[in-house]
Formats: structure tokens, C-alpha cells, sequence
């Protein structure tokens, strides 16, 4: 991979550069971003990017922690490892909305949301940045620049190849189609979210054993929830449940971003008749909502599997990822590994889609353009 964006040691090569957005609209910014916009051209541009991706992470996981809470709630009911939420609760979202803030409090909504926000710093300004730079190499961008095949977007000073670019470079002839850009970002998407997701996984654990906590706590917090699960599994307790998790992780970042950047570039040729949704504002919404359902369902019993092996639930311990699935179905059938999509439906789209919509938004205001997202 080429140096890193902004070093010190000259300019970026034209792989990494991302030119300035002529004429972004600030009328409808927050004055912090503003007055961030201001301070852009003395920012590095890897800092751009890892600080859009990290603030849009914390931000969409702030506003759908209470409904994240109540996914994990859902998903560890019939395990008996969650104290006052038995498997025959069958409540629905607001029930349990009620039911966590008048047995525990309305701050408990966002039990555990600390601990998100300083995991999804790290986690989200890793997956956006490795996926970018991914995706740039893909792309020829990175490989090509440094073999003295620039791109004609490169020289242009753009950020990403487009179709027109493969076809006048012979050597890369053939890769033209939706079948290599759909491809493409899989590939880009799925290593990305592994690549944060194994370096970040201690806290993602951490943080779904204080969110399972009810009126019954083991754990004061996360430095504590660290010590204690350190202490009593060993260091390896940190990752208990990383292999599975990067097998839904990748297949769900890989749709997701798959998805997105499709619907994004459809919506855009079409924006003269999608009225508001045209916006690009309303345009990253739209898009982020339909990749979150898509992800979202292909994933979701991944997921599920993930987070009971992440509890070491009395009726899976000892298993591995597989004995864990067998269970499930043996003992709750299919509809067992979708139990709680709703409520992580309701989670996952504004949470994607605010997620997409602030990371541009972001990328907009302090001036950074890698012609994608």
C-alpha cells in the first residue's frame, strides 16, 4: 500500500489525494462543522477521513442505542443468562422500551452506549478508511499510480477510477461492468469490517455483556468488565467469539457496502425524478435504509449465533459455532434465528443510513472527495 495520505514527507501520491469540494453548502451545518470546514486545508487527509468515519459511527450509535439494547435483550431472552426477560416474554418494542425504563431507569436505555461510542470511534474510522484505500487498489488507483499507470482520474485529480478509465487502459479490460463493480466492493466492504472489527473486537464484547446486564450486574463498567473477564477466562476471553464474528461481519459489511454504494450511483442517475430523495442528503438516507434491510436479513443469524457464544450461555458453553447453530435450530427452529429482527431492524436502518448520510455529510464540509460514498 502506497504512504499514508498527508504525511510529512511531500505529497500524497495521486492514489490518496482528495481534492477540495468546490462550493459545499454550509447553510444547514452545525457551527462546529463549520467551523471545522475552516480548519480543512490544515487537516492531513488521513485524518479526514478517520475522523468522518469515527464521528458518524458514534453519532448513528448513539441515537439507536436504546433500540440496540433491546436487540441483545431479544436475541439472549430464551438463554436464561439474562436476568427478569424469559423466553415467553414475546413483548413487543415499546413494551420493552417500558419495561427497561421502569425497572431500571431511562438512562439504562443506553446502558453500555459509552462503551459503543469508544468502540465505534475506532471501529468506524477503521472500516471507512481501510475501505476506501481497498477500494482504491481495486480500483487500480494505488497499483497502477505506483507502476506509472495513472489513471486519467488520477490526473484529473479525482478520487476513483470510472468505467470509461478501464476501458481505454487495455491491461484492464475485461473488469468493466456492474458484475466488477458490484465485486469489487464486496471484496472491499467484507475485508474492511474484518480488519476493525478483529481490532476492536475486545470492547464489541464488552459492550454487549454490560448491555445484557438487567437489575443483576457483574460488571461496574469497562475497564472493570476488562479486569474481571481477563481475570476469570484468561486474555482469550477478550476474543471469545471472534471467528464467528468476522464470518458475520464480512458477508454483512460486504452486502452492505456492496449494496449502498449500488443503490447510491443508481439513485444518482436517476435524482431528476426521485423529488426530494434526490437531495444528496435524502439520497445517502434512502440508500442507507435499503443496504441496512438487505445486509440486515442475509445476516442476521450470524449475528444472533455471535452474540450467544460472546455470553457463554449455559446451554452453548462448550460449543463451537456450529454446535451453537445446531442448538438454536434443534430447540427454537428457524424462526429462532430471527428472534429480535424487528427491533434490530428498527436499529439498523436509521442507524445505517445515519451512519452514510454523516460520514458524507462530513467528507462534504471538511473538504475531502474520494469519489465514492
Amino acid at each position: 500500500m502506497s504512504a499514508p495520505p498527508g504525511s510529512e514527507s511531500g505529497p500524497p501520491p495521486d492514489a490518496w489525494w482528495r481534492r477540495t469540494t468546490a462550493g459545499a453548502s454550509t447553510s444547514a451545518s452545525p457551527a462546529w462543522l463549520r467551523d471545522l470546514g475552516k480548519l480543512a486545508p490544515e487537516i492531513p487527509a488521513t485524518t479526514k477521513l478517520l475522523l468522518c468515519g469515527g464521528v458518524a459511527g458514534a453519532f448513528s450509535k448513539s441515537c439507536t442505542a436504546p433500540l440496540a439494547r433491546i436487540t441483545i435483550l431479544r436475541q439472549l431472552q430464551s438463554t436464561g443468562v439474562v436476568h427478569g426477560w424469559s423466553g415467553s416474554a414475546g413483548m413487543g418494542i415499546y413494551a420493552a422500551l417500558a419495561k427497561i425504563a421502569r425497572e431500571e431507569g431511562v438512562r439504562a436505555l443506553w446502558k453500555g452506549n459509552g462503551v459503543t461510542v469508544l468502540h465505534r470511534l475506532p471501529y468506524s474510522s477503521i472500516n471507512f478508511y481501510a475501505y476506501e484505500n481497498i477500494m482504491d487498489f481495486l480500483e487500480g488507483e494505488g497499483s497502477w499510480a505506483r507502476s506509472g499507470e495513472k489513471s486519467k482520474s488520477s490526473a484529473g485529480g479525482k478520487g476513483g477510477t470510472s468505467r470509461k478509465d478501464d476501458e481505454d487502459n487495455p491491461e484492464r479490460q475485461g473488469g468493466v461492468g456492474l458484475g466488477w463493480d458490484v465485486g469489487r466492493r464486496l471484496v472491499a466492504g467484507g475485508s474492511a469490517g474484518m480488519i476493525a472489527c478483529a481490532m476492536t473486537y475486545p470492547l464489541d464484547l464488552v459492550r454487549t455483556r454490560l448491555a445484557a446486564q438487567t437489575t443483576v450486574k457483574h460488571y461496574d463498567g469497562l475497564f472493570h468488565a476488562l479486569y474481571v473477564i481477563a481475570k476469570k477466562e484468561g486474555p482469550r476471553g477478550l476474543y471469545r467469539g471472534l471467528p464467528p464474528t468476522l464470518v458475520g461481519v464480512g458477508p454483512s459489511l460486504a452486502i452492505n457496502f456492496a449494496a449502498y454504494e449500488t443503490f447510491r450511483v443508481a439513485a444518482a442517475e436517476h435524482q431528476d425524478h426521485l423529488g426530494i430523495f434526490g437531495e444528496p442528503t435524502m439520497r445517502s438516507l434512502l440508500c442507507g435504509s435499503a443496504s441496512a434491510v438487505v445486509s440486515a436479513t442475509a445476516c442476521y443469524p450470524l449475528d444472533l449465533v455471535r452474540r450467544r457464544l460472546q455470553m457463554r450461555c449455559a446451554q452453548d458453553r462448550g460449543q463451537s459455532f456450529l454446535g451453537v447453530f445446531r442448538t438454536i435450530w434443534a430447540t427454537e427452529g428457524m424462526a429462532g434465528f430471527y428472534r429480535g429482527l424487528i427491533p434490530e431492524f428498527c436499529k439498523v436502518v436509521p442507524g445505517v443510513s445515519i451512519t452514510y448520510m454523516t460520514y458524507e455529510l462530513m467528507k462534504r464540509q471538511i473538504g475531502v472527495d474520494t469519489g465514492r460514498l
